[in-house]
């Protein structure tokens, strides 16, 4: 049986400078993890979970810290999880960074696992200097046929996959923009499979692949890896 490291979510949820609210909701709000001094451009980042209610974007907080910590101002998005309702939770995201934009000209995207799908799909709506792409689930349809997280695809769209080609990356425009994917190839939650075959079939020179050897799922939110700086610098890449 394949081990993976999930430490990453025994850290102490780290509180946030700040949160705004986007909506009514609870889970329509945004905390911010800032510098001292903002001089960078802002990450907005999406967390995952497979879509799944259980999981909020709390296990990204020590994430967001260590970015803000090195510079980076960082807003972690939260949205509506709703079983079977793929088009709140889309909406959310995409009303979450529209409200960004008002104050924040320019972004970077990056998001983890299903926020990897996220951050995708929000980079054919928003502009932005880049996607940083964290193991993210780029083919729906795959994704429901391999039957990721038991069942993840059906429970998030409530329809069959190919009837919600708008929500699948697989089937979207290449963006127009720098798309970076990181991946694991220990990855057992979501296949490295899943990045070499965007990365193939997009073939545009802004889209490309980091393939990290022997790393798995969570190790790409965990701070404490060495992992986090090379995120890091590839982040500064984009700019």
């Amino acid at each position: 049986m394949e081990v993976e490291d999930r430490s990453v979510f025994e850290l102490a949820i780290v509180q946030p400078t700040r949160t705004d609210t986007y909506g009514n909701s609870s889970e329509q709000v945004i905390d911010f993890y800032l510098p001292e001094k903002v001089s960078k451009p802002l990450i907005v980042l999406i967390h995952g979970g497979f879509w799944r209610p259980e999981y909020d974007r709390k296990h990204l907080s020590h994430f967001a810290e260590a970015l803000a910590n090195v510079g980076w101002p960082v807003a972690l998005i939260e949205y509506r999880r709703i079983i079977g309702n793929p088009d709140a939770m889309v909406q959310d995201v995409f009303t979450a960074i529209a409200k960004l934009k008002e104050d924040f000209d320019s972004i970077i995207l990056v998001g983890h696992s299903a926020g990897g799908h996220l951050a995708l799909l929000a980079g054919n709506k928003f502009p932005a200097i880049g996607i940083i792409a964290l193991a993210p689930i780029t083919d729906l349809v795959q994704a429901e046929e391999l039957d990721l997280d038991e069942g993840a695809v059906s429970d998030f769209l409530g329809v069959p996959a190919k009837m919600r080609s708008d929500l699948d990356p697989w089937n979207l425009p290449a963006l127009a923009m720098k798309v970076l994917l990181i991946h694991g190839s220990a990855d057992i939650r979501v296949p490295i499979g899943f990045s070499r075959a965007y990365v193939e079939k997009t073939a545009i020179e802004s889209t490309n692949l980091l393939e990290l050897q022997g790393v798995g799922h969570f190790e790409l939110i965990d701070p404490r890896s060495a992992i986090f700086s090379q995120i890091c610098r590839e982040l500064t890449a984009l700019i």
